[in-house]
């Protein structure tokens, strides 16, 4: 099975792939910087998406200072044809003494794969910073292998 990753490809028998990426964004408009973090998981036996995001979040909430869920809903990652179902939600918390601000969409990819992808920052989302977020998801473009062949 080839593996493609931006520096090279693996050629593995099989593999299941729990990878993160990191990625500095370029700062929003007033200079706050963000960080798209990247995240490959599967769903465990008998969970849906809800289940799954609901279990994440009570380990989070553990774990994370003043952990608070401020918005969540059904959406979508990708556009047109290439549309995957998603949850999409908005969080925040402190690190360090430190508020961190997210929003987040965790996406169910074909054989119950999971892509999450979570947008970071020090300030609170504002309405340019939303749209932002939402431009990113519905500009994803899905791998060939993702995307079901068109009739």
């Amino acid at each position: 099975m080839p593996y493609q990753i931006n520096e090279g490809q693996f050629d593995f028998e099989s593999a299941d792939d729990g990878s993160i990426n990191i990625l500095e964004l370029p700062p929003h408009e007033d200079g706050t910087p963000l960080r798209l973090v990247i995240t490959r998981d599967k769903l465990k036996a008998g969970e849906d998406l809800k289940t799954c995001l609901t279990r994440q979040l009570r380990e989070l909430s553990r774990r994370l200072p003043e952990f608070t869920e401020l918005k969540r809903e059904s959406g979508w990652l990708g556009s047109g044809e290439a549309l995957f179902p998603a949850i999409v939600l908005q969080v925040r918390f402190k690190q360090d003494g430190h508020p961190v601000h997210q929003a987040q969409c965790m996406a169910q990819l074909p054989e119950g794969k999971l892509l999450v992808l979570t947008l970071t920052s020090p300030q609170a989302f504002d309405a340019n910073l939303r749209k932002r977020w939402t431009e990113l998801l519905t500009r994803f473009v899905p791998s060939p292998a993702l995307v079901p062949p068109q009739a």
